[in-house]
């Protein structure tokens, strides 16, 4: 198996009502999701794009020896921010050419 990778670009939700994701309450379950995927080895990077206000982007690398991840089931259920509508996610298959490192 080669290292699947994939890029989730999370937008603000409908239940933000206009508020910025980022002062909201809710943020903090997006951070938890993040951290649990660092936690599994998945996370690559993630961090705010700065050009659209509140929108993000997160890089997995599903590598051997993590098995068949699920990564669109954790994307929109694991991350309770998604999916209580706080954010929404675009889950994009990235065909990686090129890297620095291993």
């Amino acid at each position: 198996m080669t290292d699947r990778w994939i890029a989730l670009i999370h937008r603000p939700g409908p239940a933000l009502n206009g508020e910025l994701i980022f002062a909201h309450p809710a943020f903090a379950e997006h951070v938890a999701f993040l951290e649990r995927l660092r936690d599994r080895g998945l996370l690559v990077a993630a961090g705010p794009l700065p050009d659209e206000p509140g929108v993000g982007m997160t890089v997995v690398r599903v590598r051997e020896e993590h098995g068949d991840v699920d990564v669109t089931s954790l994307a929109t259920t694991d991350d309770l921010c998604v999916a209580d509508g706080y954010l929404t996610v675009e889950v994009r298959p990235w065909h990686v050419r090129f890297t620095g490192a291993n």
